[in-house]
Protein backbone atom coordinates (compact mmCIF):
# COMPACT_ATOMS: atom_id res chain seq x y z
CA UNK A 1 0.00 0.00 0.00
CA UNK A 2 1.44 3.38 -0.99
CA UNK A 3 -0.01 6.40 0.74
CA UNK A 4 -0.23 9.72 -1.02
CA UNK A 5 1.37 12.67 0.79
CA UNK A 6 -1.00 14.95 2.73
CA UNK A 7 -0.40 17.89 0.40
CA UNK A 8 -1.47 15.76 -2.59
CA UNK A 9 -4.61 14.68 -0.74
CA UNK A 10 -5.39 18.33 0.10
CA UNK A 11 -4.90 19.37 -3.53
CA UNK A 12 -7.14 16.52 -4.68
CA UNK A 13 -9.86 17.52 -2.20
CA UNK A 14 -9.69 21.15 -3.39
CA UNK A 15 -9.92 20.08 -7.04
CA UNK A 16 -12.75 17.65 -6.29
CA UNK A 17 -14.76 20.37 -4.49
CA UNK A 18 -14.29 22.72 -7.44
CA UNK A 19 -15.31 19.91 -9.81
CA UNK A 20 -18.52 19.19 -7.87
CA UNK A 21 -19.37 22.90 -7.48
CA UNK A 22 -18.93 23.46 -11.22
CA UNK A 23 -21.01 20.38 -12.01
CA UNK A 24 -23.81 21.55 -9.73
CA UNK A 25 -23.80 25.10 -11.05
CA UNK A 26 -23.59 24.26 -14.77
CA UNK A 27 -25.35 20.87 -14.68
CA UNK A 28 -22.48 19.24 -16.57
CA UNK A 29 -18.97 18.01 -15.91
CA UNK A 30 -16.25 20.62 -16.30
CA UNK A 31 -13.57 20.16 -18.93
CA UNK A 32 -9.97 19.92 -17.83
CA UNK A 33 -9.38 23.37 -19.27
CA UNK A 34 -12.27 24.89 -17.28
CA UNK A 35 -11.14 23.24 -14.08
CA UNK A 36 -7.54 24.36 -14.64
CA UNK A 37 -8.69 27.94 -15.15
CA UNK A 38 -10.93 27.81 -12.07
CA UNK A 39 -8.13 26.46 -9.84
CA UNK A 40 -5.37 28.52 -11.51
CA UNK A 41 -3.40 25.40 -12.40
CA UNK A 42 -2.16 23.85 -15.62
CA UNK A 43 -4.18 21.17 -17.39
CA UNK A 44 -1.34 18.72 -16.77
CA UNK A 45 -1.56 19.36 -13.03
CA UNK A 46 -5.33 18.77 -13.10
CA UNK A 47 -4.87 15.50 -15.01
CA UNK A 48 -2.22 14.37 -12.53
CA UNK A 49 -4.44 15.21 -9.57
CA UNK A 50 -7.33 13.11 -10.84
CA UNK A 51 -5.12 10.24 -11.95
CA UNK A 52 -4.03 9.79 -8.35
CA UNK A 53 -7.55 10.25 -7.02
CA UNK A 54 -7.46 7.78 -4.16
CA UNK A 55 -5.78 8.14 -0.81
CA UNK A 56 -4.15 4.71 -1.13
CA UNK A 57 -2.94 2.82 -4.13
CA UNK A 58 -2.11 -0.86 -3.85
CA UNK A 59 1.08 -2.03 -5.52
CA UNK A 60 -0.79 -5.26 -6.29
CA UNK A 61 -3.53 -3.43 -8.20
CA UNK A 62 -3.45 -4.04 -11.97
CA UNK A 63 -2.27 -1.16 -14.12
CA UNK A 64 -5.11 -1.78 -16.57
CA UNK A 65 -8.09 -4.06 -16.08
CA UNK A 66 -7.22 -6.19 -19.12
CA UNK A 67 -3.57 -6.68 -18.14
CA UNK A 68 -1.85 -8.91 -15.62
CA UNK A 69 0.74 -6.23 -14.83
CA UNK A 70 0.59 -4.86 -11.29
CA UNK A 71 1.70 -1.37 -10.23
CA UNK A 72 4.52 -2.86 -8.15
CA UNK A 73 5.92 -4.62 -11.24
CA UNK A 74 6.65 -1.21 -12.77
CA UNK A 75 8.73 0.02 -9.84
CA UNK A 76 12.48 -0.28 -9.89
CA UNK A 77 14.26 -1.70 -6.91
CA UNK A 78 13.68 -4.94 -5.11
CA UNK A 79 16.57 -7.26 -4.35
CA UNK A 80 19.09 -5.20 -6.31
CA UNK A 81 18.32 -2.17 -4.17
CA UNK A 82 18.79 -4.20 -0.99
CA UNK A 83 22.09 -5.54 -2.31
CA UNK A 84 23.26 -2.04 -3.21
CA UNK A 85 22.41 -0.76 0.26
CA UNK A 86 24.27 -3.67 1.87
CA UNK A 87 27.32 -3.12 -0.36
CA UNK A 88 27.39 0.60 0.44
CA UNK A 89 27.03 -0.10 4.12
CA UNK A 90 29.81 -2.70 4.00
CA UNK A 91 32.11 -0.29 2.12
CA UNK A 92 31.48 2.39 4.75
CA UNK A 93 32.15 -0.08 7.56
CA UNK A 94 35.39 -1.23 5.90
CA UNK A 95 36.52 2.40 5.50
CA UNK A 96 35.76 3.03 9.16
CA UNK A 97 37.67 -0.06 10.29
CA UNK A 98 40.65 0.72 8.02
CA UNK A 99 40.99 4.11 9.73
CA UNK A 100 42.23 2.21 12.79
CA UNK A 101 45.32 1.22 10.80
CA UNK A 102 48.24 3.39 9.80
CA UNK A 103 47.81 4.96 6.36
CA UNK A 104 50.41 2.60 4.85
CA UNK A 105 48.81 -0.50 6.43
CA UNK A 106 45.38 0.60 5.20
CA UNK A 107 46.68 1.18 1.66
CA UNK A 108 48.41 -2.21 1.57
CA UNK A 109 45.36 -4.11 2.85
CA UNK A 110 43.11 -2.13 0.51
CA UNK A 111 45.32 -2.85 -2.51
CA UNK A 112 45.92 -6.52 -1.68
CA UNK A 113 42.24 -7.38 -1.18
CA UNK A 114 40.86 -4.92 -3.74
CA UNK A 115 38.61 -3.24 -1.17
CA UNK A 116 38.20 -0.12 -3.30
CA UNK A 117 36.26 -2.06 -5.91
CA UNK A 118 39.33 -2.81 -8.01
CA UNK A 119 40.89 -6.25 -8.36
CA UNK A 120 43.40 -7.08 -5.67
CA UNK A 121 47.05 -6.86 -6.61
CA UNK A 122 49.95 -9.13 -5.71
CA UNK A 123 52.40 -8.57 -2.89
CA UNK A 124 55.10 -8.08 -5.53
CA UNK A 125 53.15 -5.25 -7.18
CA UNK A 126 52.54 -3.57 -3.83
CA UNK A 127 56.24 -3.94 -2.99
CA UNK A 128 57.21 -2.21 -6.22
CA UNK A 129 54.86 0.67 -5.46
CA UNK A 130 56.31 1.23 -1.98
CA UNK A 131 59.86 0.20 -2.91
CA UNK A 132 59.76 -2.57 -0.26
CA UNK A 133 60.49 -6.28 -0.43
CA UNK A 134 57.76 -8.90 -0.79
CA UNK A 135 58.56 -10.12 2.71
CA UNK A 136 58.19 -6.65 4.25
CA UNK A 137 54.84 -6.12 2.50
CA UNK A 138 53.69 -9.54 3.74
CA UNK A 139 54.68 -8.63 7.31
CA UNK A 140 52.83 -5.31 7.17
CA UNK A 141 49.75 -7.01 5.70
CA UNK A 142 49.77 -9.75 8.37
CA UNK A 143 50.21 -7.23 11.20
CA UNK A 144 47.32 -5.15 9.85
CA UNK A 145 45.08 -8.22 9.58
CA UNK A 146 45.86 -9.19 13.18
CA UNK A 147 44.93 -5.69 14.32
CA UNK A 148 41.66 -5.90 12.39
CA UNK A 149 40.85 -9.27 13.94
CA UNK A 150 40.61 -7.68 17.38
CA UNK A 151 37.08 -8.10 18.71
CA UNK A 152 35.96 -4.49 18.43
CA UNK A 153 36.80 -4.38 14.73
CA UNK A 154 35.88 -7.87 13.62
CA UNK A 155 32.44 -7.73 15.25
CA UNK A 156 31.52 -4.74 13.11
CA UNK A 157 32.15 -6.76 9.95
CA UNK A 158 30.71 -10.11 11.10
CA UNK A 159 27.18 -8.89 10.39
CA UNK A 160 28.12 -8.57 6.71
CA UNK A 161 30.29 -11.63 6.39
CA UNK A 162 27.91 -14.09 8.05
Amino acid sequence: LVRLPQNKIGTYNKANKAYMAFEQEHEREPSTEELAELLEMSETEINNIFQSNTRHTSLDAPVHEAEDVAMGDLLEGGDDTDDDVMKDSLRNEIRRVLKSLSPREAEIVNAYFGLDGENGVTIEQIGQKYDLTKERIRQIKERAIKRLQKARYSNALKAYLG
